[in-house]
């Protein structure tokens, strides 16, 4: 199971920074004042002056009602600005979890309009990643970058090396085996249907 750890301060000012940036946008391009915005959400103009600005780290309750007076989905103001093009630097990449054995770094998490998202994974020698399965309708695809695994996942047990890739229906439970002396480097793409 994975267990998921907190974003450091970095990575939370650039959520902020989105949500200043979504919902000065949204209001404007609405021809909305901060006291129109203040009078549909029940937010008052003073914080949502303070959101916009940046200045405050405000509460999924208060983004919530500001998503919900907009009539817009909450992850509208989360959102980064889609760009022609995004580049991850290796220094930028995000660590979802806290386990001895294997790092996983998202790399470019879900999104609406892609239906899929995409992760690194390290598995440190002799041991192994356990996931439950997933909601129905999701593909799982794994590229073996370095080593060598094994994905076991349902019925299915198939062993990979460098340079081999496999496609499960990740509705049942699975697991990924490094049996080997060497940490291996794995992609894995989860394409929702």
């Amino acid at each position: 199971m994975l267990e998921f750890i907190f974003l450091d301060g970095t990575h939370m000012e650039k959520i902020n920074q989105n949500i200043s940036i979504n919902l000065k946008a949204i209001r404007k391009q609405r021809g909305m004042t901060l006291e129109d915005l203040a009078g549909i959400s029940g937010v008052s103009k003073s914080m949502l002056g303070e959101i916009e600005r940046g200045g405050t780290n405000p509460t999924i309750l208060v983004l919530w009602k500001v998503a919900e007076g907009l009539k817009i989905p909450l992850t509208h103001l989360l959102e980064e600005e889609k760009k022609e093009y995004l580049i991850v630097r290796d220094s930028e990449k995000i660590k979802i979890n806290n386990d001895p054995e294997f790092n996983i770094f998202s790399l470019f998490p879900f999104y609406d309009q892609h239906n899929l998202e995409i992760h690194r994974i390290e598995l440190q020698p002799f041991s192994k990643l356990s996931n439950p399965g997933h909601l129905s309708g999701v593909d799982e695809y794994i590229f073996a970058l370095d080593g060598e695994v094994t994905i076991k996942a349902g019925d299915v047990r198939e062993t990979l090396y460098k340079g081999d890739a496999i496609r499960f229906n990740a509705r049942a439970n699975h697991e990924i085996i490094n049996a080997g002396e060497d940490v291996a480097h794995l992609l894995n793409v989860m394409v929702y249907t």
